[in-house]
């Protein structure tokens, strides 16, 4: 069953709008990278990616919230249960602002402690420090904007958050080169950005809310025990969840930081950056298919949603396809352009760190089956013991080994690929009652794609000097051109080809 018409466009819109958010994310992060770098120096810079990564396990507190309540709401809301609907956001809401509030303390003793913690340069351990206790505190006020987010869920508008999320970044950029150019350069001057980012986004949601969803009400009186554990049981497997994704990337600058010192993890850390702005891409795209899934799981309509998850793949796949293959073919002209030239000779890691991610986003869509079905406890198991077991095997390839840098990317290529290409669409076939390999299909195209566009890259890298910006563009344009007609023409079936002129075209 296809969808509507309007169905249609609002999936385009949101499809277009999160793009361009991630896009807009990625060229800020980018520059924001080579301005600290050139700023503060590598040293200090690799402080940046270390805390904001710490503060990641922060974060997945708000993003298993947000996807706790949005399942319960939007399959209520979709039965039109709007007294159950205000239970569970009311409930979630009051629950997340206790627990922000409880763990304010904990915190200043940790930024407190911090430099004897980690390896921070000399000189820089107050500002570190301040750094670090900002950015924690913005986590929290994410946190807290979470459940207010559920009304773009419902309502399918993700072109409104991603306003506001670019909105908030913008502010973020201003703010830190203001105080940079006035104040002069300082970490501490980082967190304050990050607390003035994280206000704007929690007062845009509060307005999202009594924009899309008035209906929704937060009652002390709609507080339920019952809701909460409802919410508890799933959330919890859900936050292992999330402890295991970041145990498989996160943790590595710290481990690096502490066997390799400041340095090595300011190297380290632009790579991370750019894995952090694919997985943000393939989240956001993701997350425009995760109502729909809800929806056909109320509804009881199975086949349907094998068909959607099976078209939502290879759609993700392809699009993912391109960014990770320009990256790994022109890692080399792409890092010296970007940075300095010294970190061309990083080229290779670009390729074990960015090339399986190939296979990880591509079967992003598979993940709101999980939750749209509350079967999250298998795969939060397994991912936190993959997470475990890749910190186990970074330290020992970096402690033991002379692999350096190259150990962490290593240990994360074998475990958290593996898990991604064998365990998460075998899983989700048997949920589903299907054969085990039917999700196999869907994701050889985007792998050949991928393939085609480094190794393209690879040879035009080698055959001329492509480290300036503007060469560096044409190049870019030249293969996304050619990519966009083969992926087109040979990549898609008819009936690809069919439902994707179907979103552009009115009639």
């Amino acid at each position: 069953m296809e969808p509507n018409n309007e169905a249609k466009r609002r999936l385009l819109a949101n499809v277009f709008s999160n793009i361009i958010e991630i896009v807009l994310t990625s060229l800020i992060g980018l520059w924001l990278t080579r301005y600290f770098i050139s700023h503060l120096g590598v040293a200090v810079y690799g402080m940046i990616p270390l805390v904001t990564q710490i503060a990641a396990y922060f974060d997945l507190f708000s993003r298993s919230v947000r996807d706790t309540v949005g399942r319960f709401v939007v399959i209520y809301f979709n039965q039109n249960q709007i007294k159950q609907c205000n239970i569970y956001f009311s409930t979630a809401l009051i629950f997340i602002v206790t627990v922000s509030l409880l763990v304010c303390a904990p915190l200043i003793v940790v930024a407190v402690l911090l430099p004897s913690i980690f390896n921070v340069p000399a000189g820089h351990e107050t500002s570190a420090s301040w750094m670090f206790l900002c950015v924690l505190l913005s986590s929290l006020l994410i946190a807290v904007t979470s459940p207010f987010l559920v009304s773009t869920l419902v309502k399918h508008r993700f072109d409104l958050m991603n306003v506001v999320k670019i909105l908030s970044k913008l502010l973020r950029v201003v703010i830190l080169v203001l105080c940079f150019r006035y104040l002069g350069p300082s970490l501490e001057y980082v967190g304050w950005s990050y607390c003035v980012m994280g206000l704007f986004l929690l007062v845009g949601s509060m307005w999202l809310r009594s924009l899309l969803t008035p209906q929704l009400r937060i009652t002390w009186r709609s507080y339920r025990w019952k809701a909460f554990r409802d919410m508890a049981r799933m959330g919890g497997w859900l936050t292992i969840n999330q402890i295991g994704a970041l145990l498989y990337l996160s943790t590595q600058l710290v481990v690096i930081n502490i066997l390799l010192g400041s340095e090595e993890a300011g190297r380290y850390g632009p790579f991370v950056l750019l894995v952090s702005l694919l997985s943000m891409l393939g989240t956001a795209v993701a997350n425009v298919f995760t109502p729909i899934v809800y929806e056909h799981i109320a509804q009881k309509k199975m086949d349907v949603l094998v068909h959607h998850s099976k078209r939502s793949m290879k759609y993700m796949g392809l699009i993912i396809a391109l960014p990770i293959g320009l990256l790994c073919g022109l890692s080399s002209p792409f890092l010296k352009w970007w940075l300095r030239p010294e970190f061309a000779d990083l080229s290779p890691l670009a390729w074990l760190l960015l090339g399986p991610w190939i296979v990880n986003i591509t079967v992003r869509p598979l993940f709101s089956i999980y939750r749209g079905l509350n079967k999250v406890k298998v795969p939060a198991i397994v991912i936190l013991s993959g997470g475990v077991a890749n910190v186990i095997v970074s330290v020992l390839l970096i402690k033991y080994t002379n692999l350096g840098l190259y150990g962490a990317a290593l240990a994360l290529l074998f475990c958290l690929t593996s898990k991604n290409l064998f365990f998460t669409p075998i899983y989700t076939a048997m949920l589903l009652g299907r054969a085990k390999f039917i999700f196999f299909k869907d994701m050889v195209p985007a792998l050949l794609m991928a393939t085609l566009v480094s190794l393209a890259g690879l040879s035009l890298s080698r055959m001329y000097d492509l480290s300036s910006f503007l060469r560096l563009c044409a190049v870019v344009l030249f293969l996304s051109i050619l990519y966009l007609l083969i992926g087109y023409r040979v990549a898609m079936n008819k009936e690809d080809r069919t439902f994707l002129l179907s979103l552009v075209c009115r009639r």
